[in-house]
């Protein structure tokens, strides 16, 4: 399914009944609306789940140039194209900055806010910084090529090798037939709207509920920047699981279903 929404194509999947409340899940940097089992965690926990492509990634229009606060307006049009007055939310790394960014702009579309592996601010993406500082440029590598190099920064030391290899290959495995990269270019582009944000002046300002998620062994967003952004956001809860890096939806999936669900349902 599609929408436009702000000038752009926006694709999106629904799933779950729909007479149960509305869950938008963010995906992160250079991914897409193909989830997987975190779609299927909170579809069983009696979620409708909604998942789409960012502009710039999947199947969404890419337009050479936006930012930061194009995807939060994108996110706000999205639930209220849809028919809702407000959507719980849940970002995971860059998601999570457009989820915060959405509700800085407009709060009132939100329901409760879920920010996982998240940080508040930044020169560039995680994963750019973290593959500079290798000198290597995401542009140029592959899919593969860029977990590979982010392996030692991503995971938790508590997943084995084994673990990690069957985590990706499920990843791969969620992908359709016929899935291609973004180019060098929409990269460019996606890395462009991270260049210099800062989402701090404005966390103050969210006054929804709010859940922030970070992974003890985290290289990418270590847990201190997430919990700057719980300190920031009035009211928050901030939780840290012991046995995650920046892969914490897929190291410890049982824990993030019941930590989310149980804030979700209070």
């Amino acid at each position: 399914m599609d929408i436009q929404v702000n000038g752009v194509r926006l694709v999106y999947d629904r799933y779950g009944d729909p007479a149960y409340p509305p869950l938008v899940i963010v995906h992160g940097l250079y991914g897409n609306r193909h989830l997987g089992s975190l779609i299927d965690l909170f579809v069983a926990d009696r979620r409708h789940v909604i998942v789409y492509d960012a502009r710039g990634h999947g199947d969404s229009d890419k337009p050479a140039h936006y930012t930061l606060e194009d995807h939060g307006h994108d996110l706000l049009a999205l639930i209220a194209a849809l028919g809702y007055d407000e959507a719980d939310v849940m970002g995971v790394s860059m998601g999570s900055y457009i989820a915060a960014q959405a509700a800085i702009l407009d709060s009132s579309r939100i329901g409760k806010l879920v920010l996982v592996v998240t940080k508040g601010h930044g020169k560039t993406s995680s994963v750019v910084r973290v593959l500079a500082d290798k000198g290597l440029d995401p542009s140029n590598l592959t899919q593969e090529e860029m977990v590979a190099a982010l392996s030692d920064a991503a995971w938790s030391p508590s997943t084995s090798p084994d673990r990690r290899a069957e985590i990706m290959q499920e990843a791969l495995d969620t992908q359709p037939a016929g899935f291609h990269e973004l180019t060098p270019a929409e990269k460019q582009a996606v890395d462009e709207a991270l260049a210099d944000f800062d989402l701090r002046p404005g966390l103050p300002r969210i006054s929804v509920p709010t859940l922030v998620i970070s992974g003890r062994s985290d290289c990418l967003n270590p847990p201190d920047l997430g919990r700057e952004v719980a300190d920031l956001i009035p009211g928050s809860q901030f939780v840290i699981f012991e046995n995650s890096g920046h892969m914490l939806v897929a190291e410890e999936p049982e824990r993030l279903q019941q930590e989310v669900g149980t804030f979700l349902d209070r």
